[in-house]
């Protein structure tokens, strides 16, 4: 079994760290978050964040 993790940089204290922001059964539902979050940002300066940026989706491997 696989896991996404979906994790955003400069979300808490150090700017930065990156911060888990969910885990996820595919990659689909990680990408569909990360654009719900984007959304929530739509008003806040052309702000976003960005695969390979200041976001990444790690993939783990569970009980392999």
């Amino acid at each position: 079994m696989q896991v996404y993790i979906l994790e955003l940089q400069g979300t808490g204290e150090d700017e930065y760290a990156f911060e888990c922001a969910g885990a996820f059964s595919t990659l689909a539902l990680a990408e569909a978050r990360l654009a719900e979050i984007n959304a929530d940002y739509a008003d806040a300066d052309d702000f976003a964040f960005t695969l390979e940026d200041n976001a990444r989706i790690e993939e783990y491997k569970l009980d392999a």
